[in-house]
This record gives structure tokens, sequence and C-alpha cells, in this order.
């Protein structure tokens, strides 16, 4: 059976979800950034750099083509809500490419389960802020797909400027 498109609601509930988790903040404690017209936006890192973003829609099915966007997390909640991971970290999402880049594909997003296995290798990496870091540290698990309380699993979510 097919799944209903998604509402309106629904997405502008992912893209807070998104953006409370990309900028670090506990749901606990504060709302998401916003930028100067009141808009709430995340935070992606690329290439070493950390991006703003705001989710555009939630798409039933794989963009063609794609960027690949790593969501950083402990196996139970995103890796900057994790209490022993270091303040460098200013975002649990990494993606493949950004905005200049020949590759780069505007932020129509697949999203990665990226698992740490070790915050303490973690943290001494951290910030974790390109690909490169995430596929070669042997205390990251990664896989397509994401996880229960993850980004959904294809997105649009262009990259809107250096943060």
């Amino acid at each position: 059976m097919d799944e209903p498109t998604p509402t309106r609601r629904t997405v502008l509930r992912t893209g807070a979800a998104l953006a409370v988790a990309a900028t670090g903040v506990s749901v606990a404690g504060a709302a998401a950034a916003q930028n100067g017209n009141g808009r709430e936006f995340g935070r992606v890192y690329a290439n070493g750099e950390l991006w703003r973003t705001t989710v555009v829609r939630v798409l039933d099915e794989r963009p063609d083509p794609e960027d690949r966007l790593y969501f950083l997390h402990d196996g139970q909640q995103a890796i900057v809500a994790n209490g022993d991971v270091s303040d460098d970290q200013l975002s649990p999402f990494v993606s493949e490419s950004a905005p200049g880049d020949q590759d780069w594909n505007g932020g129509k997003w697949v999203t990665y389960s990226a698992e740490v296995t070790d915050v303490d290798a973690f943290n001494d990496d951290a910030p974790v802020a390109s690909d490169e870091d995430v596929l070669d540290a042997d205390y990251i698990d990664t896989e397509e797909g994401t996880t229960d309380f993850g980004p959904p699993e294809y997105f649009i979510c262009p990259l809107t400027g250096r943060a």
C-alpha cells in the first residue's frame, strides 16, 4: 500500500525536529536557531565548514541526482544531544558535498545512519565535519537509511550559506 504524501504540518514538524537536532539544542531547553527573518534553520557540516539549511520538503522516493547526508548518533539520540560529546561538535549532520562542488546536487538528501561507537575517540577528533572524517573513523558505523529518531530517509534541504 502506498503511503500518503506528507502534509505541510508533517514537513514543518520534520523541519523543526531537524533544526533542533542540527543546532545541538536539547528539546528540553530551547528553540531552534533563527535567521533575521524569523525562519528556523538547521546546520550541516560539509567539507569542514558549517552551513545553514532549511528543510523544504520530505520526498517519497530516492532523489536522482542525490547528495549523501550522514546523521551522527549514539544509537539512541543525535550525537550532539549526548552530554559527553565535545561542545566543538555543532551539528550531527555531515554532507558529502557543498555548493560550489562539482558533485553538489542542491541538497537532495539520502540519509545515512552514522553510529558513533566510541564517544571518547569521537571527541578526540571533534568536530567531525567532512564525509572523509565520517568514513575514515573506525568508531563510526555507517549504513544507508535513517533511525527512528533521525531525519527522514529522503528530503530536500538546500545549504543556504555558511553558518
